[in-house]
């Protein structure tokens, strides 16, 4: 069985409260749209590079969809970001909490004058009718299963025939040693809480298979706007042009070639955690 152990020394509430205290973290907090500001980081996701390709990606591969779960839903930034689009949407996020959970989600949408069906449950054990929706959205949630083919295959369950699962910035390790050893002793909320986790790209791509998924387009780490936040591609071949190498090879050749070689050293580099996303069709 693929799963995790978790060992926490604080609840996600209490790590991100302790983070927002670090000054050190202010940027960290933000890009990760978990500020004090709950409307706010509902807004910046709503209008961000990374949902308006998940909007497209939506009608794609499944046009006319109208019933979304949001699994896990944090603290309620797609829930918002879907239910402002026009989506029925059911969120489904075990946290309780008023600041990274459930009780943020309900302050974002009352706030906003938006509803939205908010359920207390985990990912593995879906408390819903087979075939209930036309699209299934995880947010950086496959890794934290405690049983990553027992989640997957819920998903699958509660999708309709051709329906969508949208698995977005999903972390990837080479092996469970060392590279993803080396990913969670660099992530200083799990040193603080105990919650994060990845899995192999070859252990994603057989939970999909198992649980009946087709996949129809799997995103690495700089392939799409999901991937890339809190960077966009203007932002990272800035970066890339702005770095010593980049700005000693733009003297030589055209800024377009030396973004491209930029983006094809970093797909070299294998680092542990880094970003996958995957589009799956249910059958």
């Amino acid at each position: 069985m693929i799963g995790k152990v978790r060992t926490p020394s604080y609840t996600w509430e209490e790590a991100i409260e302790i983070l927002r205290s670090e000054p050190q973290y202010d940027q960290l907090i933000y890009d990760a749209y978990l500020t004090s500001d709950l409307r706010e980081n509902c807004r910046r996701f709503a209008e961000s590079a990374e949902f308006a390709e998940t909007l497209s990606l939506i009608e794609k591969y499944r046009s006319g969809a109208r019933d979304i779960l949001d699994m896990p839903a944090g603290n309620g930034i797609a829930t918002y970001a879907l239910t402002r689009a026009g989506f029925n949407v059911v969120a489904v996020e075990p946290d309780s909490s008023a600041s990274v959970g459930r009780g943020a989600i309900e302050t974002c949408l009352s706030k906003a004058g938006l509803n939205a069906r908010i359920v207390d449950a985990f990912g593995e054990e879906l408390p819903f009718e087979a075939e209930s929706f036309d699209v299934v959205y995880v947010r950086q949630g496959l890794h934290h299963a405690q049983d990553l083919n027992a989640m997957v295959a819920q998903c699958a369950r509660v999708l309709r025939p051709g329906g969508l699962l949208l698995a977005c910035r999903e972390h990837v390790v080479d092996d469970y040693g060392s590279s993803l050893r080396d990913f969670l002793n660099a992530q200083v909320d799990h040193q603080l809480y105990g919650g994060e986790n990845a899995f192999t790209l070859a252990d994603y791509r057989a939970s999909l298979v198992r649980a009946g998924f087709e996949v129809a387009l799997e995103m690495g780490p700089y392939d799409s706007p999901i991937n890339l936040h809190p960077n966009t591609p203007e932002i990272l071949a800035a970066k890339i042009c702005g770095s010593t190498p980049g700005k000693i090879l733009s003297c030589m050749l055209p800024k377009s070639i030396v973004v491209k070689l930029g983006i094809w050293q970093l797909k070299r580099s294998n680092r542990p955690g880094r970003l996958y996303s995957f589009v799956a069709i249910a059958k």
